[in-house]
């Protein structure tokens, strides 16, 4: 039976990246999804303070660059003046994957992970598909997104964790092509929504919460959403194509690493908790992982894993926890008018600049990986 230098469970965000980086150090890696297409998304866009060169992406992967972020409250609004995109999901994953070197990783599809085997001294020795295939490797990676194959099985995550839930229609859109939407007050019930304009006179508007009862009802109140006033006056339903999905809502976590086994992204809840933005930090955290993984193969020292850890959490750690406290902020008072209104209106005199940094949840000076 083949044995690969790392076996990546998932091939999302996170292990799409990680497989990238390591097929640079020249790392046997196998890549295994359940997915047959792995172009398939629940959601196909979403907006990034990401910066492509540093992640190697081109302009292509840009459905929309955007100028302006407006926050709407009930009866605020505030414009704030930025440079951040809205990026199509299927061409970021394309361009990723096509850069991969296919000599050293191997991508196999359709591939069912159900658990984890332990050797003797604790290490783990291989993974198993619902067929019991075994897949065996020095180094495993849970890249399995809010599944969390592996990282439910050690103990790293809960295993029922909190969920944002959110709906979305592609629509017709009446705004301005580089004015981003965020929506918030009791019309969206502790959660919010979104409208990110696309090329082509075309926009995504969403509704996402984490509240059970409004998650049962989620595509209805999107409905009632479409038809209040000011969104009306912004976008035009025209189709019935409803698209939806999940990212987790848990504590900050900061421990990814059990003996010979690394967790990335959304399986231990990599997601910057203030608006959700994923793949600017998960990609981060894929990096970081990709260099220890390579360190502790060449020296033959799973310890060294460990190194990924400390370096997420000097990067991310304090930032995270802050993101954390504004979010559950911002669930608490968007479920009251007034309280939304006025936090909305008070932020008028913070400058844009650290509005900035406060959305996009880099607090402190950023840290190269």
């Amino acid at each position: 039976m083949e044995k690969f230098d790392v076996v990546i469970v998932g091939a999302g965000t996170a292990g799409i990246i990680l497989a990238r980086e390591l097929g640079k150090f020249k790392k046997k890696t196998l890549v295994l999804d359940r997915k047959k297409d792995l172009l398939e998304f629940s959601f196909n866009t979403l907006g990034s303070f990401i910066d492509l060169d540093k992640f190697g992406l081109t302009t292509n992967v840009v459905a929309q660059d955007i100028h302006t972020v407006c926050f709407h409250s009930n009866s605020v609004k505030r414009n704030l003046k930025t440079n951040l995109y809205v990026l199509d999901k299927k061409k970021v994953h394309e361009e990723i994957i096509n850069s991969v070197d296919k000599n050293y990783v191997t991508f196999l599809t359709g591939v069912n992970i159900k658990n984890i085997n332990k050797g003797e001294n604790g290490n783990f020795l291989s993974v198993v598909d619902k067929d019991k295939n075994e897949y065996l490797g020095t180094v495993f990676v849970d890249a399995s997104g809010t599944n969390g194959i592996i990282s439910k099985k050690v103990g790293l995550i809960a295993k029922k964790t909190l969920l944002a839930t959110g709906v979305e229609y592609n629509v017709a859109y009446k705004g301005d092509k580089t004015e981003l939407h965020l929506l918030m007050g009791k019309d969206y019930q502790g959660g919010y929504g979104w409208i990110f304009p696309l090329k082509n006179k075309r926009a995504i508007i969403g509704f996402g919460t984490c509240d059970d009862d409004i998650v049962k009802d989620l595509k209805n109140r999107l409905h009632r959403i479409l038809e209040l006033p000011k969104i009306k006056k912004l976008v035009q339903k025209d189709n019935d194509n409803v698209e939806g999905g999940s990212i987790p809502i848990t504590p900050v976590l900061d421990k990814f690493v059990v003996n010979n086994l690394i967790c990335v992204g959304d399986c231990v809840s990599q997601v910057n908790p203030i608006v959700g933005e994923g793949y600017k930090f998960i990609f981060e955290a894929a990096i970081m992982a990709s260099k220890a993984i390579n360190k502790s193969i060449e020296e033959n020292n799973i310890d060294i894993l460990k190194d990924y850890e400390t370096t997420w959490k000097n990067r991310f750690l304090l930032n995270y926890q802050r993101s954390k406290r504004a979010q559950e902020r911002f669930f608490k008072y968007s479920k009251n008018n007034l309280l939304m209104d006025y936090t909305l209106f008070i932020s008028k005199f913070i400058s844009d600049e650290r509005c900035v940094r406060s959305l996009s949840g880099e607090y402190g000076l950023e840290n190269e990986v």
